[in-house]
């Protein structure tokens, strides 16, 4: 069984993740849009806990939705999925490792008063219109 890649990684990180490797499907080589490729995981408890960026990019393939669909329909197994790793290049790998390793800083939000905004905007729209 598979687990979902949008519940492991980010969208942004899928799409850098699809650049890293070239816009290229790992299993037919074919070069696509980065919108058009997918990321599947391979169905391992690894994937699904996340574990070590090491270890989540040797869960994953850079697929179009032709070969995905294949994958998953014709049951194909997990070693024969991670045979298609061996030939990734080393720079990929270290690529897709330095992504998914990438930790994310906290957002906080700037202290702004909102009143004080607001009366900004307000006088230079009016401001603006002659009033």
């Amino acid at each position: 069984m598979t687990f979902p890649s949008r519940d492991l990684i980010p969208p942004v990180r899928q799409k850098r993740i699809v650049i890293a490797a070239g816009c290229r499907c790992e299993l037919c080589g074919e070069e696509y849009l980065a919108a058009d490729l997918e990321i599947h995981t391979l169905g391992t408890e690894r994937a699904r806990t996340g574990g070590s960026p090491a270890d989540l990019e040797r869960e994953l393939l850079v697929l179009c939705s032709c070969c995905h669909q294949d994958l998953h329909r014709n049951c194909v197994s997990d070693d024969e999925q991670r045979a298609l790793l061996t030939y990734r290049t080393p720079e990929m790998t270290e690529a897709i490792r330095e992504i998914l390793s990438t930790k994310l800083k906290p957002y906080v939000p700037p202290e702004v008063d909102l009143e004080e905004t607001f009366a900004d905007a307000t006088h230079l729209r009016t401001h603006y219109r002659g009033m």
